[in-house]
């Protein structure tokens, strides 16, 4: 777990990056320790995704049982946590960027939790059913349009990599997302 400073530093460097501010990369400990720790990430995120997930679950159509659904999302949660890091590890090498590779996943992580604060409180009220048709979707576009805007300057900034190649990485990042959550989705469906 990364320490107080460390984590209230990073987060003003992922606010800094939101602001398409690139000396926010400054804030983030880049060292193979501040790799781990920005593990810290998942923790922090992890109580506002577990209500999200209770929010599902209530209000949902689920056939799986608690148990199944619980152990099914906590699963997801952490492969969606490594998959991309890993995946990457070996892209930087191949793209020859690989000195970059620890100070991208450290500032990827940290803005993962500005992120999920924007977005997650969207995610309930849809789940709630207090945001729904057209609204909803139309702010769901905007809120993916930011993000995916958003990973992308990060992405360039931080690999200092072309805007295409940078556009190229959130995309596999996207296309990585989007197969874990189908996978994580079929194995709930199954009885």
């Amino acid at each position: 777990m990364a320490p107080i400073g460390e984590i209230l530093s990073s987060l003003f460097g992922a606010f800094r990056l939101a602001h398409a501010d690139p000396d926010g990369m400054r804030y983030f400990n880049a060292s193979h320790e501040g790799f781990w720790r920005s593990f810290t990430a998942a923790i922090l995120i992890a109580p506002l995704f577990a209500i999200l997930l209770t929010v599902r679950y209530i209000g949902g159509e689920e056939a799986a049982s608690v148990f199944r659904f619980s152990a099914v999302e906590a699963i997801a949660y952490v492969i969606s946590w490594v998959a991309f890091p890993l995946l990457l590890f070996y892209l930087t090498d191949i793209l020859s960027i690989g000195a970059k590779y620890i100070r991208y996943i450290v500032a990827y992580n940290w803005i993962s939790v500005l992120q999920n604060v924007v977005y997650l409180p969207f995610a309930l009220l849809v789940e709630a059913h207090l945001l729904e048709g057209s609204p909803a979707a139309f702010i769901g576009y905007i809120l993916l349009g930011l993000v995916l805007l958003y990973t992308w300057f990060v992405t360039r900034t931080a690999l200092e990599v072309s805007n295409f190649m940078a556009a190229g990485l959130v995309l596999v990042d996207l296309l990585i997302s989007i197969f874990i959550n189908t996978l994580a989705q079929g194995m709930l469906r199954l009885s």
